[in-house]
């Protein structure tokens, strides 16, 4: 039989996503988990798209406060680098120091995508 610990040691690092702390955060209901992690897969495309807007329009505040939303969402996942990707873009916004935003946004899409998988991953997998 294969266990909730399995389906995530098989693919994805601990440090993209990490079932056993998304778990917990939901008090062990897959279902529950099931329908957050769909509406986070849901709304993840307009929130890299809100970072992205903020950051093509030189908005500090606007990228900051887009930024701190997304690092809250992913951190329900235990996503450890997705949510350091979007901490250095809250940060970098907060101290207005726009010109490191593209490439912090470059990783944190890239981290972003890696956690994307592992979510779909384990939901067909639960």
């Amino acid at each position: 039989m294969t266990t909730n610990k399995d389906i995530e040691a098989d693919r994805f690092s601990p440090d993209i996503f990490d079932l056993s702390r998304a778990l917990e955060v939901v008090d062990g209901d897959t279902e529950l988990f099931k329908e957050i992690a769909g509406i986070f897969l849901e709304n993840l495309p307009h929130d890299l798209g809100k970072i992205r807007d903020a950051i093509t329009n030189n908005e500090a505040y606007t990228l900051e406060r887009a930024a701190h939303s997304l690092k809250g969402s992913v951190a329900n996942f235990g996503a450890r680098l997705s949510f350091e990707a979007a901490y250095r873009l809250e940060k970098l916004g907060k101290e207005n120091r726009m010109e490191y935003a593209e490439e912090a946004l470059t990783q944190l899409e890239k981290q972003a995508s890696e956690l994307e998988a592992a979510l779909n991953h384990t939901i067909g997998e639960l």
